[in-house]
Parts: structure tokens; C-alpha cells; sequence
């Protein structure tokens, strides 16, 4: 091999070596940058390319800032909380009802919020609902996999759910809508599934009632967010999926919708501080805020990429290429769900940002070299995307927002082993790939649906 295949290949897998291991304690972003900061060095990827990675990550890294600012501000403000509680409320004392409540709640806030967000901000609420609510240890594992698991599940409906999902729009230069159209139903079929199948693991550990006293005491003492606030926050996210629909059609990137949604409801927040508030909790300032704004995974996320684009020299994206021709020739649904598992076996063994990244270059390779019809390109682009976005919790490398679940978790005293975590997580991520990839068949071959974009 070649010094620049070899140098690439090596600096891979160190970088995929700092991020499993983290010696002395280093963040995901900083073993990410070690790693671009290597292929510039070394000479796997140049300034050029550097400036061109960019230009295809810009979007989905300024649309990550925004739809994360917009997360923690309705946080500080109380907004995720109340919703929490409107639920346990709902549930009126009983255990199986709150686990399909605080499921879908998680599958909203992940659609609307992303799944990173889902992860960070409602993993430690439910985990202090259900510790007030006397809920054992045993007992709580459904409500946690729900609020991890099924976050993650549900991070394909819109282009915005996933910062991956941007990416692969960005590359292809197809628009919100026409990934609603086709991803919506996937996403159904697959929050429903996922929701089902976790509910069949915990079955019998699900509490069968809670105290509704314990209930009333959740926000004893004050009210979580105010009437005009939560007036205003919701009017906010309805104008920013209207404006999503308006960007799309315009060729508008999503990044300018959620980025003024977020600076503009922070302004209102900032607006309040100074006044009398009815929150029990100490509100966050502005500077607090900006500290919450998870910036290591901005780091992680463009640093990843350029380390992916020296891969570029080992002869990967041919091999990929090679492997999802060779797909398409398989009969019936295997021509969809082959390329999605091995996408899944990819980032569940790399991570699925990387994965993403290569499975893009590859497809694009492919197209190139097999001359794909419309039907075959679009598989890919959707294979590429279920594979990313569900294989990954297979295993919690695959996943930032499994990552990120875990740790919080952690630190917050409540660990899950490997191997508990892998008895759900890897039969869960198969199956849910499996229907995923079954719907988009269907899509394909029965309703005839393409996209219309050029490799």
C-alpha cells in the first residue's frame, strides 16, 4: 500500500481508538480533532479538502447550534419538564400507560428537537420523575431504554431530526419535503415497532400503578413555565416547521429557519429574566445557556469528517461502491435492506457519523461507475440514512445520542452494563432496520416514488 493509504488507514483507526478508549478523560470532539488535525499534517487531505468538507457540513453543523440552543432554552425556561409531568399526569397511576406516554413524548421531542437534544435533556427528567415517583431500579429500565432507544429510533422524519439526515441533503441536493415524503412513513412504522419491541423486553418490570400523591408533589411550589411563555414557545415551533416547509421550497438551508427560531425565542427568554418568576428551579442566564450548547460534538462532528475524506486513499469508497451495486442486484426487499445492513454494520463498528460520510462518497462512486437509475440512486440515499439511523444503537459506539444517554446516566448514578444494554440494543436495532428497510421497499415498488437528483 501506498504512504497515503496507510497513513489514512492509521490515523482511522487511532482516531476510532481515542474515541472508544478516551485516555485520561478526552472528549469525543478533541479525539476527533486530534485525528483531522493528523490527516492535515501528514498529508492524507489538504486545505482544499478541508474547505470542501466544510461546504458540505457547514449547514448540518449551524442547524445542530440552533435546533440545541432552541433545546435548552425551552429547557431553562421549563417547557420539557411540564411537558414530563402533563404526561405522568395523563397516565392517572398507571405504569403501562406512562411508559407508551413518556415513549412518544421522547419520539416528539426527538422529531422536532433531535435526538441528541431528546437524549441530553430528557434522560435526567425522567430520571428524577420516576425516582420521585418511588419507581425501583428494575422497574425504571423500560422508561430509561425509552428515553434512549426510542429517541434515537425516531430521528428520521425530518431532515432536521438528525444532523446526519442535513448532511445527506445537503450532498444530494434534494430538499425537506421530498425526505419527509419518504422518510415520514419509515419513521412511523418504526417508532411504533421500536416502541412495541422495547415494551416486549420490560413487559414484566413495568410498574402496574404509581402513586398519584407523589404526582402532585413533582411541581409543588411553583409553576414550570409561565402561560406567556408557553404561548410563545409554542407559536415559535410552529412557525419554524412552517418554515421549514417554506426553506425547502425556496432552496432556503434549514440552518437559517431554526438558527433565527432559537435567537429569537432566546431573546424573549432573556427579556424575562430580570422579572418574577414562578419556577421553582433557579433560571439559567444566557451564559449559562451558551455552557449548555453541547460545542464538543460541533467539534466532533466537522473534525470526523475530514478524517473520513482521507479514507478516500485505502480504497473504502470503492469497496462500498462495489458492495452496494452488487445490492441492487439482489431480488425483492434484499435490494433495500442489504445496503442497509451493511450500513448498519459499518456504523455500528465506526460510529455512524463517519459511516454516514462514507456511505455518501460511496453511493456517489457508485453512481459513477454503474450509471444508477433513479429508483437504484434513491434506495441507496435512503438505505444510507436508515442504516445511519438505526443501526447505530446495535451498539453504543454507533450512536452519539447512546453515548450521550449512557453518560448522563452515569452521572447520574444509574449504570446499564454492556451486555444488559446489548440484549435490547442489538435486537431492537435489526429489527427496527429490517421494517424500516421493508417500508422504503414498498415506497419504491409500489408507489413508484424517486427522487429527482443528480450523483
Amino acid at each position: 500500500m501506498e504512504y497515503h493509504s496507510v497513513t489514512a488507514l492509521a490515523i482511522f483507526i487511532v482516531t476510532l481508538y481515542l474515541m472508544i478508549k478516551r485516555p485520561r478523560g478526552i472528549s469525543l470532539g478533541l479525539a476527533a480533532g486530534i485525528g483531522a488535525m493528523a490527516s492535515l499534517l501528514l498529508g492524507t487531505i489538504t486545505l482544499s479538502d478541508a474547505a470542501a468538507a466544510f461546504a458540505d457540513i457547514w449547514d448540518a453543523a449551524l442547524a445542530f447550534i440552533g435546533i440545541v440552543t432552541l433545546s435548552v432554552t425551552l429547557d431553562a425556561m421549563g417547557f420539557f419538564k411540564w411537558a414530563a409531568i402533563k404526561v405522568v399526569k395523563l397516565a392517572g397511576g398507571s405504569g403501562l400507560k406512562l411508559y407508551f406516554y413518556v415513549s412518544l413524548l421522547t419520539a416528539f421531542v426527538s422529531i422536532l428537537f433531535a435526538n441528541d437534544s431528546a437524549v441530553l435533556i430528557l434522560t435526567p427528567i425522567v430520571l428524577e420523575i420516576i425516582s420521585q415517583l418511588k419507581i425501583d431500579a428494575k422497574e425504571r429500565l423500560a422508561y430509561l431504554f425509552s428515553a434512549g432507544l426510542i429517541a434515537d429510533t425516531a430521528a428520521m422524519p425530518l431532515i432536521t431530526s438528525n444532523p446526519i439526515n442535513i448532511v445527506s441533503a445537503d450532498f444530494f441536493k434534494y430538499s425537506f419535503i421530498d425526505h419527509l415524503i419518504f422518510m415520514g412513513p419509515v419513521a412511523a412504522a418504526t417508532i411504533i415497532s421500536s416502541l412495541l419491541l422495547v415494551y416486549a423486553f420490560f413487559r414484566k418490570k413495568i410498574p402496574k400503578s404509581y402513586s398519584m400523591e407523589l404526582v402532585e408533589a413533582l411541581n409543588a411550589g411553583g409553576q414550570l413555565i409561565t402561560p406567556s411563555l408557553l404561548k410563545v414557545s409554542i407559536a415559535t415551533l410552529i412557525i419554524i416547521d412552517a418554515g421549514y416547509v417554506l426553506a425547502s421550497l425556496n432552496r432556503i438551508p434549514v440552518s437559517i429557519v431554526i438558527c433565527s427560531g432559537a435567537l429569537f425565542l432566546l431573546g424573549v427568554y432573556m427579556a424575562t429574566l430580570n422579572k418574577p418568576s414562578m419556577l421553582k428551579e433557579k433560571r439559567k442566564g444566557v451564559k449559562d445557556i451558551a455552557k449548555d450548547v453541547n460545542w464538543d460534538i460541533l467539534l466532533f462532528m466537522i473534525s470526523i469528517f475530514l478524517v473520513v475524506q482521507g479514507l478516500r486513499h485505502t480504497g473504502a469508497v470503492e469497496f462500498f461502491a462495489y458492495l452496494f451495486i452488487k445490492t441492487l442486484a439482489l431480488p425483492q426487499i434484499l435490494s433495500v435492506l442489504a445496503p442497509s445492513m451493511i450500513v448498519t454494520i459499518g456504523a455500528s463498528l465506526m460510529n455512524n457519523w463517519p459511516m454516514t460520510i462514507l456511505g455518501l462518497l460511496s453511493i456517489k462512486q457508485a453512481a459513477n461507475n454503474a450509471s444508477l437509475n433513479a429508483q437504484n440512486l434513491t434506495s441507496l440515499v435512503f438505505s444510507n440514512i436508515i442504516g445511519n439511523n438505526l443501526g447505530p444503537h446495535f451498539f453504543p459506539l454507533g450512536s452519539l445520542a447512546i453515548l450521550m444517554w449512557l453518560e448522563t446516566m452515569r452521572r447520574k448514578g444509574a449504570t446499564i452494563r454492556l451486555r444488559d444494554y446489548l440484549k435490547v440494543g442489538s435486537i431492537v436495532s435489526i429489527l427496527e432496520v429490517t421494517v424500516a428497510s421493508l417500508v422504503l421497499w414498498l415506497e419504491l415498488n409500489s408507489l413508484n416514488l424517486t427522487l429527482n437528483i443528480q450523483p
